[in-house]
């Protein structure tokens, strides 16, 4: 979501393929990287009071009149609040604003308003390029940032733009990761007006969905306003926090404490039937060969899935026969590193509510002891879920998140369950929590995996914080697998994993962290992502940025350095080791250039295969690249981010870039896309390889219920060509009509097209 993270360059991509430790620090370190969980022990030995509230909270205004969501801040119980007292966030921090702001916020006795009337001096000018719920097309926007628990650590975000689309997500963890999870889609209203001197909007957020707690009737939230000015690159915000913290104003302890009396919590039920028909087509490969039949299968299915809060704070989803026609294919991508590749989530069942369920390993990899990928797909490929259960929310002090699901038997694997319990506990101090995760895996066959974790965050003082995890797993042993030798019989250590990390989590100044990192030979947790076993590991991470005053061309100036070194288990061998230095500049603009160098060590003692064939001898290998990356902002209609790297590769030479052109001449249009080219050259042995993929990604929308989307993709490495086009008309919150038709051709793979339709139908009670 652009408008949310726009400073910390989340646009930002690096070429798709790249070892997790090959993006950019900044990109992990202020985009999405795991720093919100961490270890029992440490938390409980460090005991930290709890954050001593500065002032009393500010009583909220209460309507005294009916308000319509229509967009025009129009009504006189409006004109009776007062607009609250906003700033320049940034590019400088207390400069004088270039436009107008007013937001108002208020309650009555269900559910919590703002409204905004949003002067620009060129209304022409105003970004308008959204009309779909969660799209990031570089908008206008404003945005109210909710923590309902008022426990300084978990909020909500909505945020609509002057086409009337909506935004919304989840904050945990005080927003360590410096971005929140957009996934989660909350009941609310929102509708916004082009207007003579800019545009307005209003928003109207249930209590059912905020979901605070209250036995008096009084309720003390955390409250932060933001609008964003896209064509200026400018934000004002409300309360008046500094840039000091990555995106400070969305932090929960760093909200104004605001208080609402007279109200209640509310809870809702909401049941959601499907029902799809299709046809699908499918050539088998050997069609080139001979004469083949097609394979001509008609596609049915109906399910339902159901929301209901059992408290105020805590849902229940319950879903039988559950279905993802609608979910849009993954990203071809290109490997050329000793680790598995990573694939993100896409399915919406599994992204709502997701922080609550994350335990992941460390900064610098994919690797997390859950990952939801696991259930439902084999080798890429659906496996039929016959239904489940997900209980999410909080109780007091505690984060709970519990998951059970079942899958059908398939061609790959027999039915399996799928079982998983998250608890996380808040400490006395707000930004400290200590937790565990258990998660089983077992199938009909009787086969099973099991692990479990503790993790804490401690917070040490300021801005230092402390991070200590620990994970083990356990399996039945394979059909196929020796019985251990007695003589050396398996330690269980050998199947742990241990994290330590100390970091100072600040924006401005200088920053850090170190990490270590260990994982024994056989850790293999059975609903988890783990790239790598058997290895140490080691990393510094150092950082100083610098705010530049109003006037200068540049807003952000940063320096950051990396070390990092593997070590295996087995022999003490150092297999990798890196050095990069890098200096990257944010402009006023909102344009981002950084330019960075790398340095690595590789040993290498077995033959390295990488994607294409292409083999890495045994031997050790030092080598040096230097690259760089330009973003520019969403908010311009014409845009094209690049990220260059050459230099040497192993015993030859290599080069990638990676451009991504995007266009929005208007909402009902945009165009995007990537070309990302790797070329690799070994002369002494006479190998190379050029590898390509593009990616092209069409939407046409008709107006805020209806759209068209269209995701191409073609990868030269496999042939394999992909086409995705699905056809949305959105009735309303939870009931959509889809017309979906998904085309895989080449490779080995056989030629397979599908048409769905699919219709879903919220009943709210």
């Amino acid at each position: 979501m652009c408008e949310a993270s726009r400073r910390w360059r989340s646009g930002a991509r690096v070429p798709a393929g790249r070892a997790p430790e090959d993006l950019p620090c900044r990109e992990r370190a202020r985009c999405g990287s795991p720093w919100a969980a961490p270890a029992l022990a440490a938390a409980l030995a460090l005991g930290v009071p709890q954050r001593a509230r500065a002032e009393p909270p500010v009583p909220l205004s209460r309507l005294t009149g009916q308000v319509e969501i229509d967009g025009v801040v129009d009504e006189a119980a409006w004109e009776a609040i007062a607009p609250v007292p906003t700033i320049v966030y940034w590019p400088a921090f207390g400069s004088a604003p270039s436009e107008v702001t007013e937001i108002r916020v208020a309650y009555d006795d269900g559910h919590l308003y703002l409204g905004a009337r949003l002067r620009d001096s060129d209304p022409s000018e105003v970004r308008a390029n959204s009309l779909s719920r969660d799209e990031d097309a570089g908008d206008d926007s404003v945005g109210l940032i909710v923590d309902p628990f008022n426990d300084d650590a978990t909020a909500l975000s909505f945020y609509t733009m002057p086409t009337g689309a909506r935004v919304d997500g989840t904050i945990t963890g005080d927003l360590a990761s410096g971005e929140p999870d957009w996934s989660w889609n909350g009941h609310w209203e929102a509708a916004a007006r082009r207007t003579s001197d800019g545009w307005s909007a209003e928003m109207r957020i249930p209590f059912s969905t905020l979901g605070f707690q209250s036995e008096t009737g009084r309720v003390t939230m955390g409250l932060s306003v933001v609008r964003w000015l896209a064509r200026q690159n400018e934000r004002h915000v409300w309360p008046h926090v500094p840039p000091k913290w990555f995106n400070a104003y969305s932090k929960p302890s760093k909200l104004m404490d605001v208080a609402l009396t007279g109200v209640v919590p509310r809870r809702a039920l909401y049941i959601t039937p499907y029902a799809l028909v299709g046809y699908s087509v499918s050539t088998p490969p050997e069609a080139a060969r001979r004469p083949v039949r097609d394979i001509e299968t008609a596609v049915y299915n109906a399910g339902v899935d159901a929301k209901y809060g059992v408290t105020s704070e805590l849902t229940l989803d319950l879903t039988v026969n559950t279905d993802f026609a609608q979910v849009e294919a993954d990203d071809e991508q290109i490997n050329l590193t000793r680790f598995p590749l990573f694939a993100p989530e896409k399915r919406q069942f599994f992204l709502e509510r997701a922080g609550i369920f994350e335990f992941k390993f460390n900064l610098s990899g994919d690797g997390r002891l859950f990952h939801s990928r696991r259930i439902g797909l084999a080798e890429g490929e659906p496996v039929a879920i016959l239904g489940g259960a997900r209980l999410a929310g909080r109780v007091g002090r505690w984060d709970i998140g519990a998951l059970d699901m079942q899958t059908a038997r398939s061609d790959a694997l027999p039915s399996e369950n799928f079982g998983v319990l998250r608890l996380r506990r808040q400490l006395d101090d707000p930004l400290s929590t200590v937790g565990g995760m258990l998660t089983s895996r077992v199938g009909l066959d009787g086969r099973y995996q099991l692990a479990y974790g503790l993790d804490s965050t401690v917070h040490v003082v300021a801005d230092e914080f402390l991070t200590l995890k620990w994970a083990q797993s356990l399996r039945s042993a394979r059909p196929d697998e020796a019985a251990p030798d007695e003589a050396e019989p398996a330690r269980p250590i050998d199947s742990g994993r241990a994290v330590a990390l100390w970091e100072r989590r600040r924006g401005e100044g200088f920053s850090y962290r170190a990490e270590l990192s260990w994982a024994g030979d056989d850790f293999d947790p059975g609903m988890g992502f783990e790239p790598y076993q058997g290895y140490r590991s080691a990393e510094v991470y150092s950082s100083y940025s610098w705010l530049l005053d109003a006037g200068s061309p540049v807003a952000e100036a940063w320096l950051d350095t990396r070390v990092q070194a593997y070590q295996r288990n087995s022999d003490d061998l150092i297999e990798s080791a890196l050095l990069s230095p890098m200096f990257g500049l944010t402009l006023a603009s909102g344009d981002a250039f950084e330019v960075l160098s790398r340095h690595r060590h590789e040993a290498v003692r077995e033959p390295l295969v990488l994607d294409g064939g292409i083999e890495v001898p045994e031997g050790r290998y030092l080598f040096h690249r230097a690259g760089a990356w330009l973003t520019m902002p969403a908010a311009r209609r014409l845009r094209c981010d690049v990220t260059l790297e050459g230099g040497e590769f192993y015993d030859g030479h290599s080069f990638s870039a990676l451009l991504s052109p995007g266009w929005n001449p208007s909402p009902h249009f945009s165009l995007g896309g990537d070309y990302q080219i790797e070329a690799i050259r070994f002369p002494a042995r006479d190998v190379a390889l050029d590898a390509h993929i593009a990616r092209v990604r069409l939407k046409l929308a008709f107006d805020i219920h209806a759209s068209l989307s269209a995701f191409l993709q073609y990868s030269s490495l496999t042939d394999r060509t992909s086409v995705n086009v699905r056809l949305r008309h959105h009735v309303r919150e939870g009931t959509d009509l889809w017309l979906v038709y998904d085309e895989r051709a080449g490779g080995e793979t056989a030629h397979e097209r599908t048409l769905l339709l699919k219709y879903t139908h919220a009943i709210v009670r």
